[in-house]
């Protein structure tokens, strides 16, 4: 009976952790198991913090699709995301990130374009997970160029480049302020 006991003990565990996403790396593998999910986290690099009033936009040839911010509560704004739906996908999210659900299989990716507030320059910083570092002059507008769009390396049909539905995680975004005490680095790639 004992054994019995344990066994059903076991078997219940693991069917918890299952559901919770326990044998993936914390990334709501409940939720994202089904879906592709953009995420990325935008922050001043002299402060760390979120950048307010930055808007990311997800650039298809189709069209440009908005990241929903993350926001300490839910929202009627569709252009906003609550913390804890943010966190059921990506255990680490934080307020201010931003992230894009449902990203379509047959998208044509060309890359990420920042539209920057007032107060801070056209040169980002991107960082992705790998500490791979790349920065660049975004244009003011959209565009299709690869050099003025962060992951356009990443370029491609979705399903082709992203493989599997999961998270596509494209780290950090730095948007340098216009301030001369924090002067942005050094450009590799400037928007024709």
């Amino acid at each position: 009976m004992r054994r019995i006991s344990i066994a059903f003990g076991l078997t219940a565990l693991a069917v918890l952790l299952h559901g919770c996403g326990g044998g993936g790396a914390g990334d709501g593998a409940g939720i994202v198991a089904t879906e592709r999910v953009a995420y990325v986290r935008v922050i001043d690099p002299a402060t760390g913090n979120p950048v307010a009033g930055a808007e990311v936009y997800f650039v298809t040839d189709t069209g440009n699709l908005p990241l929903r911010r993350v926001v300490a509560t839910a929202t009627s704004n569709p252009n906003e995301i609550p913390l804890s739906v943010a966190r059921a996908i990506k255990s680490n999210a934080r307020e201010g990130d931003f992230l894009l659900r449902n990203v379509g299989d047959d998208l044509v990716f060309r890359g990420l374009w920042v539209r920057r507030p007032a107060g801070y320059t056209a040169v980002v910083r991107h960082t992705t997970p790998d500490n791979i570092k790349r920065v660049i002059q975004t244009p003011d507008s959209p565009t299709t160029l690869a050099a003025c769009l962060i992951a356009s390396n990443q370029a491609g049909v979705v399903r082709t480049v992203f493989g599997a539905p999961r998270v596509i995680d494209f780290g950090t975004l730095e948007l340098f302020p216009n301030n001369p005490q924090v002067p942005p680095p050094p450009v590799d790639d400037v928007c024709p």
